[in-house]
């Protein structure tokens, strides 16, 4: 349950922090999609799940930035973009699936949270 506070929070706080994106931040993101698209919707979970995990507060972490930049839910500036709270939501619904709670065991310290981000997380 707390799992799911922290998650309901992190997306109001994160809508706050919209902002624009320059010509050169376009074509960087436009990278970063591809990079997302190669990703499966499991994926995307299981690394959103271990940087959060990865830290008391993510938001203040460039380490959960860059997950949710290379997931596609952040822009290059660390704000979160226009695919964010959907996100977050369909996050809701995976974190609450059965089949997730082996995972939770895998990512269940920060070291082995980071562990994963670092074997999984595509550059």
């Amino acid at each position: 349950m707390k799992l799911m506070l922290a998650i309901a929070l992190l997306a109001i706080c994160a809508s706050a922090c919209r902002s624009g994106a320059s010509k050169t931040v376009a074509f960087t993101e436009s990278n970063e999609a591809r990079t997302a698209a190669a990703l499966s919707e499991d994926e995307k979970h299981r690394l959103y799940s271990a940087a959060l995990a990865a830290s008391e507060s993510p938001l203040d972490t460039d380490e959960f930035k860059n997950v949710c930049r290379r997931i596609g839910i952040f822009d290059v500036n660390g704000n979160p973009n226009d695919k964010y709270l959907a996100f977050v939501s369909q996050h809701v619904e995976w974190g609450m699936k059965a089949e997730t709670d082996q995972f939770r065991h895998q990512i269940d310290t920060r070291e082995k949270a980071r562990a994963y981000i670092n074997e999984h997380s595509p550059r």
